[in-house]
């Protein structure tokens, strides 16, 4: 979910959202996390979801005041039902783009809306970590890559978030063709810097592969995904060269 945008005035817009409850609707938490994750996880902060973007507004820093306050869940349901649905217009403009850009209305809708709603409002602002079946939901990177035959496979999380499958790698030195499937529908790509390497491969997406070819010498270096806000979100890793 690309720039959700969040009124300022928080409390207040509860306050007008106050009557549109989603708590008796039979929501399903579970499907709501996995669609938050997959849709909206790689543009917005929501701790319990692993959520680490940073295109859009930090979903927990938006709701910690309004939950302090004393203002109930379904409330938080009702107003992220209705920015899913119509998404607030930026009225910032973009200085390279000259666009305003905005979530695009819809990403998620009919009972996959009201379970995201219902999840972020369960989640959003609230300190600990989800337990039962949600704590299953979402991940993120374990173990190392290794190179094999000249190549290193360092696929993109399934669900789109922000990061790699594996937190870091190893290769030997001499010529090395790095690649990064990625089946979620998130923009994602892999990228290398360190010892004046340099390199970046395509961005792709529903089952693409970026890819690289590098010729390294033994020391460190950094992979990562170029793609706006997402190595700042935690898409990167180490590659030991040795």
């Amino acid at each position: 979910m690309r720039r959700l945008l969040l009124p300022a005035g928080i409390v207040a817009a509860s306050v007008v959202l106050g009557g549109c409850n989603l708590a008796d609707s039979g929501t399903n938490m579970v499907n709501g996390k996995e669609q938050f994750v997959a849709k909206c996880a790689s543009c917005h902060v929501l701790e319990r979801a692993g959520a680490t973007g940073v295109v859009g507004p930090n979903l927990d820093e938006a709701f910690q005041r309004a939950r302090k306050d004393g203002f109930g869940e379904s409330t938080f349901e009702g107003l992220v039902h209705a920015q899913i649905l119509n998404p607030a217009i930026n009225p910032q403009v973009d200085p390279i783009t000259r666009r305003r850009a905005s979530m695009p209305a819809k990403l998620v809708t009919g009972d996959d809306a009201e379970d995201v709603a219902a999840y972020v409002a369960s989640a959003a602002g609230k300190p600990g970590e989800d337990t039962g079946p949600l704590a299953e939901v979402g991940g993120g990177p374990e173990g190392t890559a290794e190179a094999e035959n000249g190549e290193l496979e360092i696929p993109a999380a399934e669900s789109g978030a922000l990061y790699y499958v594996f937190a870091d790698a190893t290769a030997p030195p001499g010529a090395l063709t790095i690649t990064s499937p990625n089946d979620s529908s998130v923009d994602h790509n892999i990228a290398l810097e360190g010892n004046g390497v340099n390199e970046e491969g395509p961005v792709v997406n529903n089952g693409g592969v970026s890819d690289i070819e590098v010729d390294l010498e033994a020391g460190e270096y950094t992979f990562y995904c170029s793609v706006e806000g997402h190595r700042e979100g935690g898409m990167e890793g180490t590659l030991t060269v040795e």
